[in-house]
C-alpha cells in the first residue's frame, strides 16, 4: 500500500444523483497492481476502470456504497428462477484469453440504445478499451450465446480477485429485452463462483436514492461496505 499514489479527483457532475458534484480518490495510472494489492483494494471499497483504481471521496456526500455478494449464502427466489429458466438455452463460456475487438459490436449496440446521452457516446470505441481493460489485470468475459443461431447475446466482463470476482461491465443485445440478460448475468456469475468454491461476487457501487442501481439489492443476502467495514444490508 505504501507505493500506491492516490490523487484527489477534480469535481465533476454526479453520474448518479442530478445537481450534484463529485470527487474520487484516483490511483495514478503507472501503478501496476499484484492480484493480492488489488483484492484488497476491492475489499476496501475501490473500483478499476481502465488503467486506475477509484474510490469515491466526495465531500458532505458517502451515498456511493460499495456492494458484494457472498455467494455460498445466495439462494435464487422464485422470479430468479424463472429467469434462469428462461434463459436455459444460452450457452455460457468463460475466456480467460478474450479477442476483445470481437465484443465491440455488441458494446457499441448497447451503449447507444442504452445510454444514448451519456458522455460515452462521444467515442464509444475509446471508452470500450480505456474503460473495460487494462495491462495488469487478468480480465475475462463470460460469454452468453444463443445456441440456435449461434448469436452472442451477452457479455460479463470480470476481474479474477483472490476472494472471487469483481463484476467491471456487462454489456448485452438490447432487442431481447425481454429475457433480462443482465440480471440473469449475474445469477450465472454467482453460480459459476459456488461451483468454484469463491466467497464474493463485488457489483460495484449502490446508490440507495438512484432508482437504475436498485438491482443490485436483488440479490440476497448482500453487503454494503460502510463506515470502513463490510456489513449486511437492511432487507
Amino acid at each position: 500500500m505504501a507505493t500506491l499514489r492516490l490523487y484527489q479527483s477534480t469535481p465533476y457532475p454526479c453520474s448518479y444523483l442530478p445537481e450534484r458534484t463529485a470527487h474520487h480518490l484516483i490511483s495514478d495510472a503507472n501503478n501496476l497492481l499484484s492480484p493480492k494489492l488489488y483484492s484488497s483494494l476491492i475489499d476496501a471499497g475501490f473500483r478499476r476502470a481502465g488503467e486506475r483504481i477509484h474510490r469515491p471521496n466526495c465531500y458532505h456526500c458517502d451515498q456511493c456504497i460499495s456492494l458484494r455478494i457472498p455467494v455460498t449464502q445466495f439462494v435464487a427466489n422464485k422470479s430468479q428462477r424463472r429467469l434462469i429458466k428462461k434463459n436455459d438455452d444460452l450457452i455460457t463460456k468463460v475466456i480467460t484469453k478474450p479477442v476483445y475487438q470481437n465484443y465491440y459490436p455488441l458494446y457499441e449496440q448497447y451503449i447507444t440504445s442504452r445510454h444514448p446521452e451519456s458522455e460515452t457516446m462521444q467515442n464509444v470505441e475509446d471508452t470500450f478499451h480505456n474503460f473495460l481493460f487494462s495491462r495488469w489485470s487478468q480480465t475475462f468475459a463470460v460469454e452468453f450465446t444463443l445456441a440456435s443461431i449461434n448469436k452472442l447475446m451477452c457479455v460479463a466482463i470480470c476481474d479474477p480477485l483472490l476472494q472471487g470476482w469483481s463484476a467491471v461491465y456487462t454489456f448485452y443485445n438490447t432487442e431481447f429485452i425481454n429475457r433480462s440478460l443482465g440480471s440473469y448475468a449475474i445469477l450465472k456469475q454467482i453460480e459459476l463462483l459456488q461451483e468454484l468454491g469463491h466467497a464474493y461476487l463485488y457489483l460495484g457501487y449502490w446508490v440507495s436514492e438512484c432508482e437504475k442501481m436498485n438491482y443490485k439489492t436483488r440479490y440476497k443476502p448482500c453487503e454494503g461496505f460502510i463506515d470502513e467495514q463490510w456489513k449486511p444490508l437492511n432487507e
